[in-house]
């Protein structure tokens, strides 16, 4: 149906993907009234007005969309590859006014952001860059919300992305930064963080497959391993249902489609990139987003076939010893990621005068994402304590809990080779951990040069 000239709504949102579709979907339950189109479209359809619920006003174009918007105006958008920001902002920016409030919600690169940001704030026009993370499962129940922008335009915003976000102990899962490119950096970094994530999860549940001669019963039950402590988390939960009892083709395929839908690869590949560009070692973000140098990819491999890469003790053949080391090797590559991930964020805070607070930042990101674990209590907490934390490994129980787990994924990389298996996401976190142990070690005492 058409928007009346007669009603007012709070919020527009444009763009109806996955994710646009689920947050209009979401905020239709809360007490704001929506006008929503989708990009491209020339009139409202009964599937798009099915999607996003019956509270939420279809609009047929642009024009019609700021019309039913109270002054001054609040947009929401979410630009995919249809219909990048860039384009959009084409059509839109000669129909808005002094004062109306852009929201970029897509997957804007960082530095596209500030562009836009500037050519924006030239208009008079507010402007703030979010990013959302959580998946389609989490824009429809409640999404961590990043943000960034001028502190008026935070502000003014601050009802919408609470009512956007998920909450963790009643706090909402919201972070404010300064700018809008900071905000789609930080989403930037969570995707390849959750890329990294994913990748040690796909091949560890290879390695379960091809060292233990499970029955399938036995490895849904298996699975449920997964589910205690530190991995206690949503990486975890996609691995359960994909041990369903199945053939093994088919269990294969239903992983991967898991693990596809949950990542954003792009941004991984972004984030990639930027870590090179920042001079930031994050080798396990590069084998996830497959945008690792061949030089590096040939240390690790010279790496592996090294006499002292073969682990210490033995690695029992029973289910149950096979079954801890895997998990052993998840949670330590697990540790490695966030700290390469931490590494990034420090860098871009000192190059690009972000100044995040990453305690914040960490603390924002518990309970609704992919990221799901306790393990981010314990990071969150770390960096309270110690702002100027030189590291994430230079934490002492957190350095401590990788030296625990560290022979676990030592042990996971030595029998994918006798297996023939590639364990790049495993491997890099290795090499990582091999690279900088000595600056954080007790050994580096004798390690100096005489």
């Amino acid at each position: 149906m058409a928007v009346s000239d007669s009603i007012q709504s709070d919020v527009g949102v444009i763009g109806l993907d996955a994710i646009g579709r689920n947050v209009a979907l979401h905020l239709a339950n809360r007490p704001l009234d929506l006008t929503t189109m989708d990009w491209g479209k020339p009139t409202a359809s009964a599937q798009q007005e099915q999607a996003t619920g019956t509270r939420a006003r279809m609009a047929g174009d642009v024009s019609e969309l700021l019309a039913s918007l109270r002054q001054p105006r609040t947009i929401l958008i979410f630009s995919g590859v249809e219909a990048p920001m860039n384009s959009v902002l084409d059509q839109l920016l000669p129909k808005l006014e002094y004062g109306d409030l852009l929201v970029d919600a897509g997957d804007t690169y960082f530095k596209d952001t500030s562009r836009h940001d500037r050519q924006l704030g030239e208009r008079g026009i507010q402007f703030l860059g979010i990013g959302l993370a959580g998946g389609e499962q989490g824009a429809r129940d409640g999404a961590i919300v990043m943000a960034g922008g001028a502190c008026e335009a935070c502000q003014r915003a601050r009802p919408l992305l609470e009512a956007m976000a998920g909450a963790v102990r009643g706090e909402p899962c919201v972070s404010y930064f300064e700018t809008a490119a900071a905000a789609h950096f930080v989403k930037m970094v969570h995707s390849g963080i959750e890329c990294a994530l994913l990748q040690s999860l796909a091949e560890t549940f290879d390695l379960v497959e091809r060292a233990l001669p499970l029955t399938d019963e036995e490895l849904h039950e298996a699975s449920g391993v997964g589910h205690i402590g530190v991995l206690n988390g949503y990486v975890m939960e996609i691995f359960e249902p994909a041990a369903e009892p199945a053939d093994a083709q088919e269990r294969r395929r239903l992983l991967g489609q898991k693990l596809e839908s949950a990542k954003n690869a792009a941004l991984g590949r972004l984030a990639a990139e930027s870590a090179w560009e920042l001079q930031v070692p994050a080798p396990t973000i590069e084998a996830a987003a497959g945008t690792e140098r061949v030089a590096a990819a040939e240390r690790r491999k010279a790496l592996l076939a090294a006499p002292f890469r073969q682990p210490v003790g033995h690695i029992g053949d029973d289910p149950g010893s096979v079954l801890e080391a895997l998990h052993g090797a998840f949670e330590a590559g697990m540790m490695i990621t966030y700290a390469q991930a931490i590494d990034m964020l420090g860098a871009a805070s000192e190059h690009f005068g972000f100044q995040f607070r990453l305690h914040e930042i960490t603390r924002a990101w518990r309970g609704c994402t992919q990221h799901r674990t306790a393990l981010l209590d314990d990071i969150s907490t770390a960096l309270q304590a110690t702002p100027d934390l030189p590291g994430l490994l230079s934490d002492d129980d957190l350095s401590e809990r990788v030296m625990a787990s560290q022979e676990n994924l030592r042990h996971a990389v030595w029998r994918a080779h006798e297996l023939d298996t590639p364990v790049p996401a495993l491997l890099a976190s290795l090499d990582y951990l091999d690279s900088n142990r000595a600056a954080w070690l007790p050994a580096n005492l004798i390690q100096v040069p005489r």
